[in-house]
């Protein structure tokens, strides 16, 4: 097993910095192919930091495809299977990392927000809400989706009768998904359109079940739907992350 010379890291955006590290080591031909990295719980004690915190770390690897689990053997360092410029593979990692980290802030914030939305609801909200969700039904373009999620999301915000919520959505929302739509847009570029179509249909279901929530009066399932789909967003990002490398 290679011996590595590993430095403990700082608390903040950890994960991210582990990587860091270990990218730095295969730039420097510390690491190579074929190489079997220490346990999880080797690595946990000398970066300092939690095990669940290495397993982030390892996850953000294999997705580079820097790294593959061998089931009994352990984890190994791999060539990629696409030549990445090392001096881009931290920018891509931090995308990747900085938009897992929006999801956590916009699971408290906006599963909030569809609470207080199907207590707080009124009839000229709910048409916002609708039209919002009807404009989405025939989108074809990432352009499109941007816009038309955009406004649903904030007709959600408005109807929750936060302003603060109202505020955060109207200037952070569209900075958080950066990195989700620059991964749908890649994937339209590669000709994916039939895959990239399935994402609209799949976030207007995933629209209009925390609409029918929020018409119902119903603040938990309203709550719960948002999160759903908040998970959702999350699954497709990592499934479109794997699939540009190809």
């Amino acid at each position: 097993m290679v011996s590595l010379d590993l430095k403990p890291v700082e608390t903040v955006n950890t994960s991210t910095r582990i990587i860091e590290q270990f990218v730095e080591m295969i730039r420097a031909n510390k690491l190579q192919p074929g190489n079997c990295l220490p346990s999880e719980t080797s690595l946990a004690k000398s970066l300092g930091t939690s095990r669940a915190t290495i397993r982030e770390a390892l996850s953000g690897l294999k997705a580079l495809g820097f790294l593959e689990s061998i089931p009994g053997k352990g984890n190994f360092i791999k060539k990629p299977n696409v030549e990445y410029q090392l001096d881009n593979v931290i920018d891509a990692v931090r995308s990747r990392m900085s938009f897992l980290e929006s999801l956590e802030a916009r699971r408290a914030i906006e599963g909030e927000i569809c609470f207080l939305a199907a207590k707080r609801r009124t009839d000229s909200s709910l048409r916002e809400i609708k039209d919002a969700l009807e404009n989405s039904k025939h989108i074809e373009t990432v352009d499109e989706f941007i816009n038309v999620d955009y406004e649903f999301h904030l007709a959600l915000a408005k109807a929750s009768e936060n302003r603060l919520f109202i505020q955060f959505i109207k200037e952070a929302l569209l900075k958080l998904d950066q990195p989700y739509y620059n991964i749908i847009r890649l994937a339209e570029e590669k000709d994916d359109s039939s895959s990239v179509q399935r994402v609209f249909g799949k976030s207007y279901d995933e629209h209009e079940a925390i609409y029918q929530a929020i018409l119902e009066g119903d603040a938990v399932l309203a709550r719960k739907s948002m999160l759903n789909h908040l998970q959702a967003a999350k699954q497709k990002f990592t499934e479109y992350y794997e699939s540009i490398k190809h």
